[in-house]
C-alpha cells in the first residue's frame, strides 16, 4: 500500500498543519484539560511521530490526530469549560487505536517520561 502513495513527501510537507513546537506550547497549557488518558494518548503520539520505527502510514494518522490538536479552531473551541477539548481527546484517542500495535515499550515509557516533565516539575516548581 506504501507504494501506491508518496508517505515521504506528504510527511515533509507537514510543516504548516504540525510542528514539534506547536505541539508542546498546546500540550503544556491544555494538556491537563484533555485528562489523564488523552494526555498521554497525546505524548505517546508525538513520540511515535519522532520514531523511525513508526511505519509512514502511521505516521500520517498520528500527523493528523497532533495536527488537528493544535489548531486553533475546531469542532469544539478549546478555551470552553469542560466540552472544550473533548472533541481533541476523542480524535487523539482514535488515532492512538490505529497506531497502537506499531507503539513499541520504549515509546510508552519515553510518552511517560514526557508527561512527568511537563505536569508534574511544573506544578512543583
Amino acid at each position: 500500500m506504501e507504494q501506491d502513495y508518496n508517505f515521504d513527501k506528504m510527511i515533509a510537507g507537514q510543516e504548516k498543519h504540525y510542528s514539534d513546537k506547536k505541539f508542546l506550547n498546546k500540550f503544556k497549557f491544555f494538556g491537563g484539560g484533555l485528562g489523564q488518558k488523552a494526555m498521554l494518548a497525546a505524548a505517546t503520539l508525538y513520540v511515535t511521530l519522532r520514531s523511525p520505527e513508526m511505519p509512514k502510514m502511521n505516521k500520517m494518522i498520528v500527523l493528523a490526530a497532533l495536527g488537528y490538536f493544535i489548531l486553533p479552531f475546531d469542532l469544539v473551541a478549546d478555551f470552553l469549560p469542560l466540552a472544550g477539548l473533548t472533541d481533541d481527546a476523542f480524535v487523539i484517542l482514535t488515532a492512538l487505536g490505529k497506531v497502537y500495535l506499531s507503539i513499541t515499550d520504549e515509546m510508552k515509557l519515553e510518552a511517560k517520561q514526557l508527561v512527568e516533565t511537563k505536569f508534574t516539575k511544573n506544578h512543583q516548581e
